[in-house]
C-alpha cells in the first residue's frame, strides 16, 4: 500500500499482546514451533456496520492466528509473501496455499478460525462485520442470513473496496463520510449475494430440496471412494433416488455448491495431501485423484490456489524456490 500504517501506542500494544497472552492460556498456547501474531502496525476504519483494521506484521518466524469472534470476519491480503500458509476454518478441510494479493479469507460468527504462516512482512485488511447490520441490509430475510465460510479466494471487488476504504479513512469531511457508508453498503450487499449460505426452509410447499443427513454422509462416501473414477450427475443422482436436476438443486442448497465444485475441491485435497505426504510423480497423483492430465492438474491447482502441484510440494516441504 501506498499509505504509510499508523503505528500502535504503547498502551494498545501491551493491551494487546496481554489479549493474545490470555488467548495462548485459554487454547493451550500455539502448535510447537509457532508463535502467537503479533500486529506491528494498524488502522482503523469504523463503519456504521463494523470497523475495517488495516495491520502489518512480520511473519520471518513461524506464526500463529486464531480469530473466534461474535461479528463475521473478512480477511483481504493486500501486500508482502509468504514461504506457506495452511488456514482452517472449523472442523472443515484445511487450505495449504500461500496468500497472493487480492484473495480473501471469510470467517463466519462463531466460527474458530486457525491460520499458521511464514514468509516475510505482510499487510492485510481485516473487517469486523456486525450480524445484525448485515441481516438489515436484506430487510431481514431469514434466507439471506448467514455467511458461509471461504478460504483463499479471488475477490477483484472486495480488494478495490478495501483499498478506497483505507483512503477514506483518512478523510474526516463529511462527504468522505458518506461515501464511506455507501461502499460499505456496497461491500455488505456483496458478500450476501455472492457468498450468503441460505438457512434452512422450514417445511412448507415451497421448501427448497435437501439432502437429509444419511444421503448426505452417503454422498460424501461415495465421492470420495471414487475419486480416481469418472464420476456423472446421473450416477450421483441415481445413488439418491433423485433425478439429475433435483440433485443439483439439493446439492447446491445442502453443500453450499455443485456437484462439480465439490468434486474439484475434493480432488484437489487428495492432491495435496499426496504432494505433501509422498514422493509420487505429478503425473501418478493426477491420475490417482481422477484428473486426466498432469497439465489438467496443475490447471485446476492453479485456478484454486494461484500455484503450481510443484511449488505446492516444495513449500509444504520447506524447500525454498531457486
Amino acid at each position: 500500500m501506498s499509505d504509510e500504517l499508523s503505528n500502535f501506542s504503547a498502551t494498545a500494544r501491551a493491551a494487546g499482546e496481554e489479549a493474545l497472552g490470555q488467548l495462548a492460556r485459554s487454547r493451550g498456547g500455539p502448535a510447537p514451533g509457532y508463535r502467537w501474531r503479533k500486529m506491528i502496525a494498524s488502522q482503523a476504519v469504523p463503519f456504521v456496520g463494523g470497523e475495517l483494521s488495516v495491520a502489518s506484521e512480520d511473519i520471518a518466524e513461524p506464526t500463529q492466528w486464531e480469530i473466534e469472534r461474535e461479528q463475521h470476519t473478512l480477511i483481504v491480503h493486500l501486500e508482502g509473501g509468504m514461504r506457506r500458509l495452511e488456514t482452517r476454518i472449523g472442523r472443515g478441510e484445511a487450505c495449504r496455499a500461500p496468500a497472493r494479493i487480492g484473495e480473501i479469507w471469510l470467517i463466519p460468527a462463531g466460527a474458530h478460525y486457525v491460520g499458521r504462516a511464514q514468509g516475510g512482512s505482510i499487510a492485510y485488511a481485516e473487517y469486523h462485520i456486525n450480524q445484525a447490520w448485515l441481516r438489515s441490509l436484506t430487510g431481514h430475510r431469514p434466507q439471506m442470513s448467514s455467511i458461509r465460510p471461504l478460504m483463499k479466494l479471488r475477490d477483484p471487488l472486495l480488494h478495490g473496496l478495501t483499498g478506497r476504504l483505507i483512503q477514506l479513512g483518512n478523510e474526516s469531511d463529511d462527504l468522505s463520510g458518506m461515501l464511506r457508508e455507501s461502499m460499505a453498503q456496497v461491500l455488505g450487499l456483496h458478500l450476501l449475494r455472492e457468498y450468503a449460505e441460505q438457512a434452512q426452509p422450514s417445511a412448507s410447499n415451497g421448501a427448497k430440496p435437501t439432502f437429509s443427513n444419511g444421503t448426505k454422509r452417503r454422498l460424501e462416501d461415495y465421492i470420495v471412494s471414487h475419486l480416481d473414477q469418472r464420476l456423472s450427475l446421473d450416477e450421483l443422482a441415481t445413488l439418491v433416488g433423485m433425478t439429475s436436476h433435483h440433485l443439483i438443486a439439493a446439492f447446491r442448497h445442502t453443500f453450499g455448491m455443485t456437484p462439480l465444485q465439490y468434486v474439484i475441491s475434493q480432488r484437489l485435497h487428495v492432491a495435496c495431501t499426496l504432494l505433501e505426504s509422498t514422493r509420487q510423480d505429478i503425473t501418478s497423483i493426477a491420475l490417482a485423484t481422477g484428473f486426466s492430465s498432469h497439465s489438467h492438474l496443475t490447471s485446476a491447482f492453479k485456478q484454486r490456489f494461484g500455484i503450481a502441484p510443484r511449488q505446492f510440494r516444495r513449500q509444504a516441504k520447506g524447500v525454498d524456490e531457486a
